[in-house]
């Protein structure tokens, strides 16, 4: 059994963003959008709302860096290549519950 994917966790209002957004990021439709979120680990289903997607981990996606990706899944927030994909997506690292 595969551990947890730690994506949006701990919970981050400032990097977390809808599939419509993730979409428009993306320039690809809602569905390819709640695929990727499926199949890449990049989102998760929050309680009352449909997908919500990591600013981080979709940018990581679109990059082809699949290190980063599979880092930041497993729980890194630390390492220097996770942070530098925060900051360039302009999310401050947060603290907030997960």
């Amino acid at each position: 059994m595969r551990p947890m994917p730690q994506v949006l966790i701990p919970w981050n209002p400032a990097e977390a963003i809808t599939v419509a957004q993730a979409a428009a990021i993306a320039r690809k439709s809602a569905r390819t959008v709640r695929d990727w979120a499926a199949q890449y680990d990049i989102g998760r289903r929050v309680v009352g709302e449909d997908w919500m997607l990591s600013r981080v981990a979709l940018l990581m996606l679109l990059e082809g860096d699949r290190a980063s990706l599979a880092a930041y899944l497993a729980g890194d927030r630390e390492s220097q290549t996770v942070t530098d994909h925060f900051r360039r997506a302009k999310v401050e690292l947060g603290d907030g519950p997960s």
